[in-house]
């Protein structure tokens, strides 16, 4: 399969330079209903003096807070109602600040950069809140993290010598509580200067849409000469260093060795040839023992900072292992490396993941925003976007065996980390002289928050850009199997999903489901063998589906269908047993409850207890009838179904598997007692009637009583004091059936007292309609957060097999908006009838209190 000429197009930049100095990089004609904004700005922690440790994230904290047009956290106040979300983070050499709204509201995005950059509001007040946010922040990224000093800020403190390079970002709360409003106001006057940021756009607008608003809201920021630029540059290392930590609680020791990464802006394709060892080191294991050791470029990722930078690799040791063992086997390893047929296919097989996952990545509407930003600040080439999976791609073995020989014999830094290090910290590095700040005159914080003009007024909201799914086509085999394929040209990938649910036998047995993906999985190498290709080949099941998540150049979308051919059709497969307990993350109480109402529901059907051989059970549980198939990628529709049928039109499955249970009409209650615990959760469910009111009334009534920021059970909770109070209503499938639910997490006294509240919200939604203004609010916030499916070609592959799983059709995606304006208040009351009139079906996680009694909760 051929990628079609003129997909490029959808890449080509456009570039301007403000009078002020602000570099701007604009990406037109981005197929989405929504855009991206960011600023990147040319400051981060290593702007910072000595004193000032933490600073620079702290300003970035502050810059949420308020600025002269937007008080008091009015930030949010226009985003959130649109579905949109922004954020900002500090690294070394940049802090990047972004946005991503429907399109409608690009201006208003526009705006609110704009009015921070020109008048931001700090206030003691806002200090003091922030200074608890940075603390918490610290606290769960470093303090309270066994080796949360590994590999930074631990390392750079030994790889490296002066202040810029070597001190810990985070800081110290107990110093950064002795930082004022003013100093926060000094280094934004000092480092957020126009000429010193760059402005990122990607959008699906005409450029001559957008030049005017970029003009209107950023050419009248005055010029300012901010703080000279920090030359951080520093000589290499003349020998090894070495540094040892004691870690409370640990029980093993952890390393951390960094070596220095080539100048990317000197030497880029020896930087991709680093990024392919760094894989392959992360493969490596250690001869003499179980080791596994995890490299990468840079302590936040590739290309995330300027020289100097560290290729860094970690490693927890088994006690059978010392550091210098560890440091000699790897250098070892690296010796062995050469130009042989296995290391020419493992080189092949790295470089060809890393460009793919790059190109996945930099698809995503926001990903791409912010990659282009940091590539224009930091190398002057938002290019590398496209550039870099070219040079992975096309690195050599005997390339990786050179770069990982003159690695080896530089020096280099080692940080050991565990119980039985010598009591010594990491040294700090030297402060070096504070030079004055230079630049222009600084402003206190009652200065800088106010302009001459005054506030300004929010712009109202644009014409939005509709969804699309154009040249989308839709079948269904002979073996019941449905098939969508979708043309996305943003990425040179092909994403697939494929869903198929369980069944009663699998729902009753999820432990055999998780035996028989992993057979698959071993039997086929799937998961090798996508990644052979460039891709990714995934195999999960959640309880309620089994799914096959994968993606790969489109190229070679036949031959990953060849790979998932096989897992639909194996061979014999190994005889079923308990598999040992992975380290994963524990199910969800959502998932522990819905588990077991599920496995309730499929026992009353199943004519017996499920298979025990894993073949039989894979015919019950991997059938055509009743399974999608969604494809999404850079090339016509037609040809797309043609080359993923192929391989499936022979797939056939059990016709004799039990469908899905039927459901009693009477209350059940099911108790899933946990001891200890003041929380208790609960589900009250029942299932969605087929006919009556619309989808989009469905919708909308889901999310006005509990589906979003302003819905009616979260407003009630706020009202009457509840904060420990969550209460989530929701639609979704279960055991085959179509069902809408209320989910309840509360302390475990007042479970009655929550249960009589949803109650309470439903029968007066059933029994008045909501008013208009209600229902245009949750109409607005509904239709525009839908739109997020449409951000990358990974999210749309991953709602449309969430969207045709629940039974609806290919375009329910692109027609919501518009579906989304039809009902009446009156709809949405009979919708409520429909969905939580009846919320017959109740489990419980937890304790119930001995006065509640059955009724109490059923209804």
């Amino acid at each position: 399969m051929t990628v079609p000429a003129g997909s490029s197009d959808l890449r080509r930049l456009h570039r301007r330079r403000l009078s002020n100095g602000l570099r701007v990089v604009l990406l037109p004609h981005w197929p989405t209903p929504r855009c991206a904004v960011s600023v990147h700005h040319a400051t981060g922690f290593r702007s910072e003096l000595p004193g000032q440790e933490g600073l620079a994230h702290l300003v970035e904290h502050l810059m949420f807070r308020g600025s002269e047009s937007l008080p008091s956290g009015r930030f949010y106040d226009d985003l959130h109602p649109l579905g949109g979300t922004a954020n900002g983070t500090t690294h070394a050499d940049y802090t990047d600040y972004y946005q991503v709204v429907p399109a409608e509201a690009l201006e208003q995005a526009l705006f609110r950069e704009a009015d921070r950059l020109r008048a931001p509001a700090f206030t003691d007040g806002e200090l003091a809140t922030q200074l608890v946010e940075v603390g918490r922040e610290i606290q769960v990224m470093r303090d309270s993290r066994l080796y949360g000093n590994l590999p930074w800020p631990g390392l750079p403190a030994v790889m490296f010598r002066s202040f810029a390079n070597a001190h810990d970002g985070y800081g110290e709360v107990s110093r950064l509580a002795d930082l004022t409003v003013d100093d926060c106001a000094a280094f934004f006057d000092a480092h957020y200067v126009p000429s010193g940021a760059v402005l990122t756009i990607v959008t699906p607008h005409a450029p001559e849409q957008v030049w005017p608003l970029v003009e209107r809201h950023f050419g009248d920021l005055p010029a300012r000469v901010g703080a000279a630029s920090r030359d951080v540059a520093e000589p290499p290392p003349g020998e090894h260093r070495v540094a040892e930590q004691s870690v409370e609680g640990a029980t093993r020791t952890a390393v951390a060795l960094g070596y220095r990464l080539p100048d990317p802006r000197l030497a880029l394709s020896e930087y991709a040839v680093h990024m392919v060892l760094a894989r392959l080191t992360s493969r490596w294991r250690s001869g003499r023992a179980a080791v596994r050791a995890s490299a990468g470029c840079g302590f936040f990722g590739p290309l995330d900072a300027l020289t100097p930078d560290a290729f860094v690799v970690t490693s927890v040791l088994p006690d059978d292992l010392t550091p210098d063992d560890f440091v000699a086997d790897l250098l070892a390893e690296w010796g062995r490396l050469g130009d042989s047929a296995l290391d020419r296919d493992r080189v092949r097989r790295a470089a060809r993941e890393l460009s793919g996952e790059h190109r996945r990545q930099q698809a995503g509407l926001v990903d791409r925003c912010r990659a282009l930003g940091r590539f224009e600040l930091l190398f002057d080439r938002a290019e590398l976007v496209e550039e870099l999976p070219r040079l992975l791609s096309g690195t050599s073995a005997g390339q990786v065996a050179r770069a990982a020989h003159l690695l080896a014999g530089e020096p280099r830094a080692l940080l050991v980390a565990g119980p039985r290090a010598a009591a010594r910290t990491t040294p700090a590095p030297a402060p070096a002289p504070v030079p004055p700040p230079g630049g222009g005159p600084l402003r206190t914080a009652a200065e800088l928050g106010v302009t001459a003009a005054g506030p300004r007024v929010t712009p109202p909201l644009g014409e939005p850009v509709p969804p699309a799914l154009g040249g989308a086509r839709e079948v269904c085999l002979d073996n019941g199997l449905r098939v969508i394929a979708v043309p996305d040209h943003r990425a040179e990938l092909a994403e697939i999903r494929l869903r198929v649910p369980l069944g009663p036998y699998g729902w009753e047995s999820p432990d055999r489901v998780d035996f028989l993906l992993w057979a698959l999985g071993a039997q086929t190498d799937a998961a090798g063998r996508a990644a052979t290709l460039g891709g990714g080949l995934h195999l999960s099941q959640d309880g309620q589906w089994a799914d096959l998540t994968g993606w790969v150049p489109v190229t070679r979308l036949a031959a990953l269908m060849s790979v998932v051919g096989d897992v639909l059709n194996p061979g014999p497969l190994p005889p079923w047993r308990q598999l040992p307990v992975r380290r994963r993350v524990p199910p969800s109480p959502q998932q522990r409850m819905d588990e077991a109402l599920r496995r309730r529901w499929a026992r009353t059907e199943a004519a017996a207890d499920p298979p025990v051989e894993m073949s039989v059970l894979h015919r019950h549980v991997f059938r055509p009838a009743g399974a999608t198939l969604v494809v999404v990628a850079p090339a016509d529709a037609v040809t797309v179904l043609a080359t993923v049928a192929a391989p499936l039109v022979d797939w056939v499955g059990d016709a004799a598997t039990p469908v899905a249970p039927g459901l009693r009409g009477d209350p059940e209650l099911l108790v899933l007692r946990e001891p200890g615990g003041g929380v208790v959760h609960l589900s009250l469910s029942g299932r969605e009637p087929d006919e009556g009111s619309p989808e989009a009334a469905r919708y909308l009534t889901t999310a006005l009583l509990g589906g979003y920021t302003e819905a009616r059970l979260v407003a009630r909770c706020r009202r009457l004091g509840r904060a420990d109070h969550v209460l989530l209503a929701r639609r979704d499938v279960l055991a085959g059936h179509r069902r809408a639910s209320v989910r309840l997490a509360v302390p475990r006294e007042a479970l009655g007292q929550a249960v009589a509240d949803v109650r309470a919200e439903v029968g007066a939604l059933i029994a008045e309609p909501p008013p208009v203004e209600e229902v245009e609010a949750v109409r607005r916030y509904c239709s525009a957060q839908l739109l997020s499916a449409f951000d990358s070609p990974a999210a749309l592959a991953d709602a449309l097999r969430h969207t045709s799983a629940a039974g609806r059709g290919l375009h329910w995606l692109v027609r919501r908006p518009e579906l989304l304006r039809a009902p009446r208040p009156e709809d949405l009351s009979a919708a409520a009838h429909d969905l939580f009139g009846a919320l017959r079906h109740v489990v419980v996680l937890g304790a119930v209190p001995a006065d509640l009694a059955a009724a109490d909760l059923t209804g």
